[in-house]
């Protein structure tokens, strides 16, 4: 007898829940009439036995083999596979055996997944974790990832524990926030580990962290400036800490050019970048096409980013600038004494810049002392000179400094000053002679033009050759750093000029001086006196609006109002005040609330001393940061002081239960058997009264049609609304989702009254139903291409209990029977060709469960082990009562289209849009012979010409509704007159479930 070789497994697929071994041999050359087959699995630490040997036809030449997958690893406490055996042999004619002959096909741990972390473009707190696992190798089977998670602080994630952890598929990611408060200080870092699970085992952890902390700010911050054509050649260097727990991303040499502060210090914004580098960097040069301008300084500074997070060096001085120069404007001197006062401007805005005075005679005007310090905000000195009495000419100078001086009198009884200079101006201005008087009967008058005035002015001094006005918005500005706006009016004319371009809502003041000659011989007069103008306006009437018309005694009000400027200046405060309305009218009394630039305000109830059943008015008004006030008060809003509304869950058919998982017992209150009873109290009898469940957590479990449903945290299960306080009863066709068993869900009751007050109560629970689902029974049988299923009920089968019927193809499962009962058989009259072929029964409890109370899935498959298969190497069409075979050079293809919208973003990222529904196209091709086809030929035409939904069962083992349009071409020869057909298929969603009981199958036979 001959003996047979066999052949490697082809492959193995992962289903749901079930793990497929596709196994093939070559037969022997004599068998008789059977062979047989049998498998064994073995697990790790443990081999099992093979299974029976099945009886099979002796023409057979491959096997489908199906496992459980929940009765392996990953599920808890089952085995990891290592590998999978199958062998076959045959008996001879002469009744006699062959060797067995077997293959092995081998399991692994799956592939360890790819993993990186990406952070959020909007949420600093925000991280997202994205992983990938390879399941193309079919001997590493994937079930599901294990990820765990922890935030620790510093950068080291401590071993293994305090991890948190979930599963996953085979790609996903997990987006965390982290709570700002957490990592507000120091350095956090997410950990985030997966590995793939499978039957085989697990792989190795995969790693990624995203550290959350501000980097370390830089130190030791130098720079080095050399002079260029057209600007400055500006070289800095720094040091840098750079470690895991406070990583630097990036490196920023800044500059700004500005006129410093007190201490030739800086404390602001930057100008520009000389550099940045990645990492820590430390060193930056950089062309800067500008210069100092007077009161200028460069300053630089080195910042540090990680992420989001941005840390400063302070600003360190690089080069100082030259002061502006000053100006002496009066010299008055005393040739009894040799005594002088100098009065001069320091013009410089840079703090403490204070004015140096020196003086030169004619007789040696390249030698000058000096004899005077004019401090910081001071305008006049007096000197002691030496004796000029023999001297034809002197003169007296300023310059301006920043830095430190010490004086020190010399004999002849003249004061000396030593200065050691940090920032001055370039040199000293030389000034003496005469000053002028100051113009008279200054005025500014207001025009048409929304921010111009007129000033008008008396010539005072008829050599004057120009004039300089000078305002500003505070009074003092002609004795402060703050220094006034200026125009020169460089011809001479009547005292009048139109200054544009004011800020209104504000009081501006106003000088006049007047000047002879030009350029650096300009002598300028004494400023005039202050003329003041004002050019605010009050803000318009604002709108009162309130949170709520009605809060409780302890309870509180928000009030909102708009702000209209009339002059273009902010709100410097507003006043909310209550109001009594009578028949005289409305009386503002008492004011009761203030802010200043907020626009609303919340108000206490209880502070305020209001009690239940008043009703109280209130207004508002607004004051500009002009100091203008708004005409009116708002119209008065009412607010009503109610009883508080309460709601409350007060009586329920929930039980408490203690559920023990993993040695970790707790206690719920549990929903054992619906109906469910809530009764709420609060909204009286003409009250409304609203009941929600709501999914409290996230939960996933398998579903029979392998459909990938998942209930999500505030997933809605019920709304329910009704008058008054009725008791509530909750069945399950009420239900507009699951009530799964295990899961945990939340009832939220909103009771509300006449008057608009609402309040809510909650109550958590969990479902674990006192009646558990089975594992159930049954059988098929197959005749004339159609199956018979008959569902058995198993021990602990109640009354009210139902089965539900999925057809099994090679496509996801289809349900054909709901709510069916155990002991009918039922009929499917479309049962799928070929390996994937069979049925699922399911087992559902009165209240919808199909979950057992070992937590197992309560369902039964009957595949080709069980009968429950057709072997047909030719595809069949039903439609109106007809079945057509579609048997001769038949090609088969299918084309799947899914509803997916596409928007593509500037810098490459796509984002799509998904619509669930997947539609399904295929076409057929093939021929009939016209001599011996007649009566398929005629079908084909009947078929084209039908109108309604056919059914198409492929030899690649699909069974599905559809749309089928023929096409055919009729080809005539020598030797055969063939008709060829063309048919496209588009897949339908039925009209109703295709299975039928025996009875109701009969009886369509019979018509």
């Amino acid at each position: 007898m001959a003996k047979k070789t066999s052949k490697k497994p082809k492959g193995l697929s992962i289903a749901r829940n079930a793990m497929k071994f596709a196994c093939s041999w070559k037969k022997g050359e004599s068998y008789s009439d059977k062979q047989q087959f049998s498998y064994l699995v073995n697990r790790a630490g443990k081999s099992d036995k093979w299974s029976s040997a099945a009886n099979i036809a002796k023409g057979t030449t491959s096997r489908s083999v199906s496992l459980s997958a929940s009765n392996y690893y990953p599920y808890k406490g089952k085995p990891k596979i290592t590998e999978f055996k199958f062998r076959v042999r045959g008996i001879s004619k002469k009744e006699k055996w062959s060797d067995w002959v077997s293959q092995v096909f081998k399991i692994e741990a799956p592939a360890k997944p790819s993993l990186s972390v990406s952070a959020s473009e909007t949420n600093y707190n925000q991280c997202t974790f994205t992983w990938s696992v390879d399941t193309s190798n079919g001997h590493k089977p994937f079930a599901d990832v294990e990820f765990q998670t922890k935030l620790v602080t510093g950068y080291d994630y401590g071993g293994d524990k305090g991890w948190s952890a979930d599963t996953g598929g085979a790609s996903g990611s997990k987006t965390y926030t982290e709570t700002a408060s957490t990592i507000a200080s120091g350095s956090h870092t997410r950990w985030f580990r997966v590995r793939a699970r499978g039957a085989g085992g697990a792989s190795e952890w995969c790693y990624a962290s995203r550290v959350y902390s501000a980097p370390n700010a830089a130190t030791n911050v130098k720079g080095e400036v050399t002079n260029q054509a057209g600007g400055m050649q500006v070289k800095v260097t720094w040091s840098q800490t750079n470690n895991s727990s406070y990583p630097v991303n990036s490196t920023t040499a800044e500059y700004a050019i500005k006129v410093p502060g007190e201490n030739l210090t800086y404390n602001g914004n930057a100008d520009g970048v000389i550099g940045t580098m990645a990492g820590a960097g430390r060193a930056a040069s950089s062309f800067i096409g500008q210069g100092l301008e007077k009161d200028e300084c460069l300053f630089v500074r080195v910042s540090s980013t990680h992420l989001y997070q941005t840390t400063y060096s302070g600003w360190v001085l690089v080069r100082a600038g030259s002061l502006i120069d000053p100006e002496i404007t009066d010299v008055k001197t005393d040739d009894t004494t040799h005594r002088a006062t100098i009065t001069a401007n320091n013009k410089s805005e840079v703090p403490g810049a204070f004015l140096v005075v020196q003086y030169r005679t004619g007789s040696d005007p390249g030698k000058a002392a000096t004899v005077g310090i004019i401090p910081a905000g001071q305008t006049q000195v007096s000197v002691q000179c030496p004796d000029w009495s023999d001297e034809d000419s002197f003169e007296f100078g300023v310059y301006a400094c920043v830095g430190s001086f010490e004086s020190t009198t010399r004999a002849d009884g003249v004061d000396s000053y030593t200065v050691t200079a940090r920032m001055k101006s370039d040199a000293p201005v030389w000034q003496g002679g005469q000053v002028p008087h100051a113009p008279e009967n200054v005025k500014v008058n207001p025009t048409s033009i929304s921010g111009t005035v007129k000033v008008v002015w008396d010539w005072t001094w008829r050599e004057a050759q120009s004039t300089v006005l000078s305002w500003a918005d505070h009074e003092d500005a002609w004795e402060s750093t703050s220094e006034p706006e200026t125009y020169t009016i460089s011809n001479t004319h009547a005292g009048e000029w139109n200054v544009s371009g004011l800020e209104t809502g504000k009081r501006w003041y106003f000088r006049v001086r007047l000047a002879k000659g030009y350029g650096e011989n300009l002598v300028y007069g004494a400023w005039s006196k202050v003329a003041m103008i004002d050019l605010s306006s009050a803000p318009s009437i604002p709108t009162l609006m309130l949170s709520k018309s009605i809060i409780p005694s302890d309870g509180s009000i928000t009030c909102f109002w708009s702000y209209v400027s009339g002059d273009g200046t902010g709100q410097a405060y507003a006043e909310v005040c209550e109001a009594k309305i009578t028949g005289d009218g409305v009386r503002y009394d008492k004011i009761i609330g203030r802010t200043e630039t907020s626009q609303h305000l919340t108000l206490s109830a209880k502070n305020l001393g209001w009690a239940s059943g008043e009703m109280h008015y209130l207004c508002v008004r607004v004051v500009s940061a002009s100091g203008r006030v708004s005409d009116e008060w708002s119209d008065p809003v009412p607010i009503t002081i109610a009883e508080e509304l309460a709601a409350v869950i007060d009586e329920t058919n929930l039980v408490e239960q203690e559920i023990t998982v993993d040695d970790n017992t707790r206690t719920v209150m549990s929903l054992a058997a619906m109906p469910l009873t809530v009764h709420v109290t609060g909204a009286g009898i003409g009250g409304t009264t609203i009941l929600v469940i709501e999914r409290a957590e996230d939960y996933h479990m398998d579903r029979p049609d392998e459909s990938d449903f998942n209930g999500f945290e505030g997933e809605t299960i019920l709304f329910h609304s009704q008058t008054g306080e009725d008791m509530i009863t909750v069945n399950k066709e009420d239900l507009i989702g699951i009530l799964d068993d295990g899961a945990s869900y939340r009832l939220i009751a909103t009771v509300q009254d006449s008057l608009g007050q609402s309040a809510e109560a909650r109550l958590d629970f969990e479902v674990h139903w006192s009646h558990q689902a089975v594992m159930p029974e049954g059988h098929a049988e197959v005749k004339d291409m159609v199956s018979y299923i008959t569902p058995i009920a198993p021990e602990g089968y109640q009354d009210g209990d139902t089965c539900d019927i999925y057809r099994l193809s090679a496509d996801q499962p289809e349900l054909i029977v709901s709510g069916g009962s155990f002991g009918t058989t039922y009929v499917d009259p479309y049962p799928a060709i070929g390996e994937f072929g069979g049925h699922r029964i399911v087992y559902r409890t009165k209240d919808g469960d199909y979950i057992t109370k070992d937590n197992e899935i309560a369902w039964l498959d009957l595949t080709a082990e069980d009968g429950d298969s057709i072997n047909l190497i030719y595809s069949l069409i039903d439609f109106d009562g007809e079945q057509i075979e579609f048997r001769y050079d038949v090609t088969h293809s299918n084309t799947w289209e899914k509803d997916f919208k596409e928007t593509r973003y500037l810098g490459g990222s796509v984002t799509g849009d998904w619509n669930k529904a997947v539609g399904r196209t295929a076409s057929l091709k093939g021929s009939t012979v016209t001599i011996q086809d007649q009566d398929t030929m005629r079908k084909f035409r009947r078929l084209a010409a039908y109108p309604g939904i056919c059914h198409l069962r492929t030899v690649d083992g699909s069974s599905f509704k559809c749309d089928i349009q023929v096409s055919e071409d009729r080809r005539y020869d020598s030797n055969t007159i063939r008709a060829e057909y063309s048919l496209s298929v588009t897949r339908v969603d039925p009209e109703e479930l295709d299975g039928l009981t025996l009875s109701e199958w009969l009886s369509e036979e019979d018509t």
